[in-house]
């Protein structure tokens, strides 16, 4: 159950539609971001492993159950593909399988440090 009165889950939800909002921006939009794009793949790692950390860190409001650690890893492995197929239909976008594979991991890498913490 996902706890709408909580600020974890605010947080995260925040978190997937500015993931989704820039995923939809044209590259023209994102020209302002061009010095960043040669650690692109940082970029993505870091900005999945908040994903993952922010997602069980929401999880965690209550005792993390088998069926949640499903939906997590079932989350973090489709939503980076999501996030790709979507720069497909953006003008002037390149999906990369590369930058989705980055993606899954940094999203289990934040989920997996949330938990030990």
């Amino acid at each position: 159950m996902i706890y709408l009165r909580s600020w974890r889950t605010w947080a995260f939800m925040l978190y997937i539609i500015l993931i989704i909002y820039i995923s939809s921006r044209t590259a023209s939009e994102l020209s302002i971001l061009s010095f960043f794009w040669r650690y692109d793949k940082l970029i993505h790692f870091l900005e999945y492993l908040g994903l993952g950390f922010l997602m069980v860190n929401m999880l965690m409001l209550q005792s993390l159950k088998n069926t949640h650690w499903k939906f997590a890893v079932v989350f973090l492995f489709l939503f980076p593909i999501l996030d790709e197929t979507l720069q497909h239909y953006t003008p002037n976008r390149i999906p990369d399988i590369y930058d989705a594979v980055v993606d899954i991991f940094g999203g289990f890498f934040g989920a997996y440090i949330r938990k030990k913490i």
